[in-house]
């Protein structure tokens, strides 16, 4: 991929020396250095949420909109960054069963961690839809704007978008040559950065575009305290210490060193004035030292406890970087095994020597549009995406005993069609259809218990032989999705309008789950399934899964006046049904009629078939429906902007997981019912020619209205367990199928209800060629709710500061900028759940990200 980057580079340097040449006579001359200029109004912002450009203030939609400028004023480089600069909105990073991330609107994001689980939250890039979590580590460059349309969005963006779109426009080729060049440096990671980007009109028919982006971090957000566990036992077998097995010496010391390297080329073709064909190619290739940033956060024996669970010799072996002082702390322990455990590994490449988390992508957008005459436009929008995602981690954030490299990977093909008219009388139409093929792989070769090496057995093949993995499963999963869709727009004045569309989808999956080994079957074989928790080597599966849906909508809006509209909404929405490809494939058996095991002849217990696993590993789609109203304008001859939304949105079946630290396993159910209703309001105002003031907030009331058989948390019924707390364990009662489950209806779920973000740009000038602007940004959240009631899971509150001062030459190309994200350094996570294979009341969290200070050049030509 640096090979990628320094090939973009070269062309764009190639292409900024030889394309002014390039464009004589066919093109404008080239323009002046489009630097950023002082304004006395606020900006006019145009977005595409109904798939056609119109005024924000125009769209019945309730939305929210970084623009280009404002994502340079915090050097917005990830998505995750949304979270701290827009309320209601949350992307987070995750390793393991968090299948790389989770993307939140309103409070509702994904609760099934599973890799069978689609995102609730459309990510959208160039008019591509993804829905897996690993999107959260794709790098923003060269973009245009951030669109996020929150509440249901099915009838212009298709399936999984129940909680709203994250859509990210990246610039495109104008008609006149210009570019830029920036570096930056941020202190705390020692991280350098380049990118670039340069605009070429070839001629008057096409325009070429080429940007790009490389990453080069020396240090990390987050200190690793690993070595200082290496020294006792840990993960090859009981009391097995260097003695035997030398550790490996591959120890980093801080967390996550990225390189990226990212890259993109847009040519745009228009042949004619009625035919436009625009056509982005990306590439992006990512590597950190480690996969997500998890940390233990609580420990149930205190200082230095023992963090594995009490049987056994587990809970003699200790870890002296607990500190378990109620605080968060920016560091983890990420222990490598030791070198035996690397060289043993069949499933590992010859390079694979400590942990790492790597990100390939390949996608390539094409978006045609034909005016078939004045009064019709025909839309395509096609794309071929490819990935993988591997990691090489460990998932007990302590000593590295359970262990792996695993990820997926795959590739989808899309295509959308669209028929947009655009009458003078009062009604106007749209329709389409949509067709996506996909396929993605699950492997998950892991060592979950320390066994020691691997025997000759006659249960599983040879080349598991001396290896430490405790299991390998792999899964392959096909997906292919076809909807149709259409809209009625109706002027019923000049100042009202009716729109009404519907949506009708068919989404068909199958997947094969295949055990290719089992540790475990060497002296569990022939155990009931209570003794042997994983599926026997060789064991297989072929599920599947189908699901129909049908979203109408339907939108009432008034402009009394140019620049106000009011409106009223039904929405509906769903995320697809899957199937789990769970952490573990548990060892399933088939029953009889009355729930006990079935046993041949021999008094062995008969493994169950496809047909009788196939409900347990697959899970119902979700569906949302309810109503918005909204009100947005722009007031005082364009001096402040403003809207405002309420909702209210009822939920079926919502899928929710549950971990289970002893198998490491989330077990995914759907949730009978949910309702999320809230306000929200956002408001700019330009004071003074020289001062702009935002405001932005959002309440949001999330709970289940039924929710009878959810399950237990670990150590809910448990006396002995240091979270068992008796009011709660009175609620766990017998399934009456050797399980145990609580009521949760009428129960509060999800973070902080309550959001508020407020800061302010002071933009002057300092001579008579330079300018001055400064900003500062405040956003805070309140402390959230326990999952399935579990002390010590509520998120806390956090407040997180942003700031940056920029000077710029008001008619010049150069500009420098000074950023400052979370100044306050407030400690913080964005999830917390139970330690893997740990005690009850140890828990993890999922680390944020501490104060970062950026320094920036930047020049336009």
């Amino acid at each position: 991929m640096g090979r990628l980057l320094a090939g973009v580079a070269g062309a764009a340097l190639i292409v900024g020396i030889i394309g002014p040449a390039a464009a004589q006579g066919d093109a404008p001359p080239p323009a002046p250095p489009p630097t950023p200029q002082r304004t006395s109004s606020i900006e006019t912002v145009m977005v595409s949420a109904r798939k056609t450009e119109e005024r924000a203030i125009d769209t019945p939609v309730a939305l929210a909109v970084l623009t280009e400028e404002q994502m340079q004023r915090y050097n917005t480089t990830d998505v995750t960054q949304l979270s701290s600069q827009l309320p209601g909105v949350e992307v987070n990073k995750a390793s393991g069963g968090g299948a790389g991330g989770n993307f939140v609107i309103r409070g509702i994001g994904r609760q099934a961690s599973d890799y069978g689980a689609d995102q609730p939250v459309a990510f959208v890039l160039d008019g591509f839809s993804f829905t897996r979590g690993h999107m959260s580590s794709v790098g923003f460059f060269d973009v245009a704007n951030v669109q996020v349309l929150k509440g249901p969005q099915t009838l212009f963006f298709g399936k999984n978008s129940p909680a709203g779109v994250i859509a990210v426009t990246s610039v495109s080729p104008g008609d006149t040559y210009e570019g830029f060049a920036k570096v930056s440096y941020e202190f705390r990671a020692e991280d350098p950065s380049i990118e670039f980007g340069v605009s070429i009109p070839v001629n008057e028919k096409l325009k070429i575009r080429v940007a790009g982006r490389g990453q080069f971090m020396q240090g990390g957000y987050y200190k690793n305290d690993g070595a200082k566990i290496l020294d006792v036992p840990r993960n090859l077998g009981p009391f097995e210490t260097d003695a035997l097995y030398p550790h490996n010496p591959n120890q980093f010391k801080e967390q996550p060193k990225t390189k990226q390297y990212v890259g993109r080329i847009t040519a745009v073709f228009e042949p004619t004035d009625n035919f436009d064909a625009t056509l982005k190619i990306f590439a992006a290739d990512q590597t950190d030292n480690d996969a997500g940033a998890a940390a233990v956060i609580a420990c149930a024996d205190g200082v230095g406890g023992s963090p594995y669970l009490n049987t056994g010799f587990f809970g003699l072996v200790k870890d002296p970087t607990q500190v378990c002082d109620g605080k968060i702390h920016w560091r983890r322990s990420a222990v490598q095994p030791p070198v035996a455990w690397f060289e043993s590994n069949p499933t590992l490449d010859n390079n694979d020597t400590h942990y790492f988390n790597h990100f390939r992508n390949f996608l390539t957008t094409l978006e045609m549009n034909w005016k078939i005459t004045d009064d019709l436009t025909l839309t395509s929008v096609s794309g071929y995406w490819d990935y993988k995602q591997r990691e090489l981690t460990q998932y007990d954030y302590t000593y590295g005993v359970v262990a792996s490299k695993q990820g997926e990977g795959g590739h989808s093909f899309t295509t959308e069609l669209r028929l947009r008219s655009d009458y003078d009388g009062p009604v106007n139409f749209m329709i389409g259809g949509f067709y996506e093929d996909m396929f993605r792989d699950l492997d998950a070769p892991v060592q979950i218990f320390p066994l020691g090496p691997a025997p000759d057995s006659n249960f599983y093949p040879d080349f598991y032989n001396g290896s430490f993995l405790t299991y390998h499963q792999h899964w392959d999963n096909n997906i292919t999705s076809w909807s149709i869709f259409g809209e009625m727009r109706w002027d019923i004045t000049d100042t009202l309008e009716l729109s009404g569309g519907v949506r009708y989808t068919e989404d068909n999956r199958n997947a094969h789950g295949e055990q290719l080994f089992n540790r475990l079957d060497d002296f569990l074989s022939a155990a009931p399934e209570t003794a042997n928790p994983f599926a026997h080597s060789g064991t297989a599966y072929d599920l599947t899964r189908s699901f129909h849906n049908t979203s109408p909508q339907a939108t009432l809006s008034w402009k009394p006046v140019d620049d106000l509209m009011l409106y009223a909404s039904y929405k509906t929405g769903y995320q697809a049904a899957g199937i789990s490809n769970p952490g573990t494939i548990g060892n399933f058996y088939s029953k009889n009629p009355d729930g006990s095991i079935r046993m041949d002849t021999e008094g062995n217990p008969i493994r169950a078939t496809s047909e009788e696993v196939n409900p347990i590993l697959t899970f119902d789609g979700s569906t949302v429906k309810g109503f918005e109203i909204g009100a947005k304008g722009s007031f005082f001859d364009g001096m402040m902007t403003a809207d405002i939304a309420l909702y209210t949105m009822k939920y079926s079946s919502l899928q929710v997981a549950v971990f289970n630290p002893v198998t490491t396993n989330f077990t995914v159910q759907n949730a009978a019912g949910a309702r999320n209703s809230g306000i929200e309001g956002n408001m700019y105002l330009q004071a003074t020619d020289d001062l702009q003031l935002r405001l932005s907030a959002q309440y949001n009331h999330l709970k289940y209205t039924s929710f009878p058989a959810a399950q237990c948390y670990a150590g809910q019924n448990t006396p002995s367990a240091s979270n068992y707390v008796p009011a709660l364990a009175a609620l766990c009662m017998p399934t009456g199928t050797g399980g145990f489950a609580q009521d949760l209806s009428g129960e509060r779920y999800g973070g902080g209800p309550f959001q508020i973000a407020a800061g302010f740009t002071y933009d002057v000038s300092i001579g008579n060629d330079w300018g001055m602007s400064l900003s500062g940004d405040v956003n805070f959240r309140n402390k959230g709710f326990e999952p399935l009631r579990q002390p010590g899971t509520a998120v806390p509150a956090r407040t997180l500061i942003n700031a940056s001062v920029r000077i710029y030459q008001m008619d010049g190309p150069w500009e420098f900028s000074l950023i400052c994200s979370n100044c306050g350094n407030d400690h913080y996570v964005y999830s917390i759940q139970d330690k893997p294979l740990a005690k009850t009341g140890d828990l993890t969290g999922q680390l944020g990200m501490p104060r970062l200070i950026t320094i920036q050049s930047t020049y336009r030509w």
